[in-house]
């Protein structure tokens, strides 16, 4: 079982009473967090110890004067109460110094707070007894988020595999689609070069100039069909092999946020969670909605208006 984490928050004219509370904890099987074994030369000590007071479960301050004139060390507590509104940890736990009239910040008027006594020894005593109940808190607490956490792991599995199964499904029908549309598509265009190649060996030789127009008529508006057709399914394929690629996308994605979450399961927040799912929905919208009936329009009243004009002419 991990030990319990203090952060021990200090005003450094205190150092001798704070290293008496620093000996008698870590003898009671305590981790200890404070700046003797936080900072190191070199290093930014407010962004080493304000890592280190958001990883403790229990953030303790001894108040004295020399700690209510110290800049930092009120900083300190006001950082750790506000962490403790939003996050309900670390627990507040201040001892109030003996032998000096102090008056006890607005902040902890409404947090019961341990009232030291001219008998250090006691008062360790007493601050063990106190941090036994809260240390049974913060057991029993963990426990129920790392079970919650053991049961959102084992829903988003499940849910992830059947994403997983969906999404390669659309992927591969959609490819196939694609690639039927494209060969559908370059058919009808052979189709097209075909009777065009060949459509002069189906005008009779004795055919009158009336039913030479009507016989190009229909001709241009079976090949501007066909031309159209050719258009509309290599448009579609075009569209069902962009979903495909979406699709594979958005797999990639998923794997992406899998390991995030297998990674860093248990330190994970809610808004992290929230924010890689937002990742795995790369949807901009489906293609098919984007499609233009000018695209695939054959266009066959603005081909009879041209031949109209030629034969005017």
């Amino acid at each position: 079982m991990a030990k319990t984490k203090i952060f021990l928050s200090y005003s450094h004219r205190d150092k001798e009473l704070a290293h008496k509370f620093h000996d008698y904890l870590t003898e009671n099987d305590y981790e200890i967090l404070w700046d003797e074994n936080i900072v190191t030369v070199g290093s930014d000590f407010n962004k080493k110890l304000s890592k280190a007071l958001l990883e403790a479960d229990i953030y303790l301050p001894i108040i004295s004067n020399n700690f209510l004139n110290s800049h930092f060390a009120r900083n300190e507590l006001s950082f750790a109460i506000g962490y403790n509104k939003g996050n309900e940890m670390p627990v507040i736990f201040p001892y109030i110094a003996y032998g000096e009239d102090i008056s006890i910040p607005t902040d902890l008027v409404s947090i019961l707070c341990i009232m030291g006594t001219s008998n250090i020894n006691a008062d360790l005593n007493k601050i063990s007894i106190e941090l036994s109940k809260v240390n049974g808190s913060i057991f029993a607490e963990k426990e129920n988020k790392n079970k919650i956490i053991e049961q959102i792991s084992t829903s988003l599995e499940i849910y992830l595999k059947d994403v997983f199964e969906k999404l390669e499904k659309n992927e591969k029908r959609n490819r196939i689609l694609a690639y039927l549309c494209y060969t559908a598509s370059a058919l009808l265009l052979l189709l097209v070069v075909f009777l065009i190649t060949t459509v002069n060996n189906f005008i009779p030789d004795d055919i009158d100039m009336v039913r030479i127009i009507t016989f190009a008529i229909k001709n241009i508006s079976i090949l501007s069909v066909l031309a159209a057709l050719s258009r509309l399914t290599f448009i579609l394929g075009k569209s069902f092999m962009v979903e495909s690629i979406r699709n594979g996308d958005r797999i990639h994605a998923i794997s992406f946020g899998k390991f995030f979450i297998q990674a860093y399961g248990n330190k994970i927040t809610r808004q992290e969670i929230r924010e890689i799912l937002g990742e795995w929905n790369i949807d901009k919208g489906s293609s098919f909605h984007t499609q233009d009936a000018k695209e695939i329009d054959p266009n066959f009243y603005g081909t009879l208006e041209l031949l109209k004009s030629y034969f005017k002419k």
